[in-house]
């Protein structure tokens, strides 16, 4: 066996139970699975690098101060972007890429935060808009589109 299959073999057993954590940290969140980058539009892929790249601007941003803020300030703007209730959720996984979730109207930002991490990318059920957080130095950005 090559090295580079055992090290995706490693990988894949590693992120196994990554993605069994997830699924039993979140209480609030409801999940429906994983789903994989194939089944995600090219645009989602393409917005994402875009905004990730330094000279992007963001669509909204917001001092990191209080956290309660911030996780209001995200549902909010999600909301605004038509996210609704269930979406897609970036997990950083190779293997475990997207969660599917669905959620109530206020605490899921929270939620999210603490099991995924504060970059979030969520995309629509629908899969026709997506939205972005990134955390930086003192901030975080938020990016929308729509397609």
């Amino acid at each position: 066996m090559a090295s580079s299959e055992l090290r995706l073999k490693l990988q894949r057993r590693r992120e196994e139970g990554q993605a069994s954590s997830i699924l039993e940290s979140l209480t609030r969140v409801r999940n429906f699975g994983y789903m994989q980058d194939d089944e995600m539009p090219d645009w989602v892929r393409l917005k994402v690098s875009e905004w990730m790249r330094s000279d992007s601007l963001p669509d909204s941003q917001i001092a990191d101060e209080f956290d309660e803020q911030v996780n209001l300030w995200m549902e909010e703007f999600a909301n605004d972007a038509e996210m609704g209730n269930r979406f897609y959720c970036r997990t950083g996984l190779l293997f475990f890429p997207w969660l599917d979730c669905e959620v109530d109207d206020r605490g899921w930002a929270q939620e999210l935060r603490a099991v995924i991490g504060n970059d979030l990318v969520i995309v629509a059920h629908d899969k026709t808009a997506s939205v972005a957080f990134f955390q930086e130095e003192y901030e975080y950005l938020a990016f929308s589109a729509s397609q």
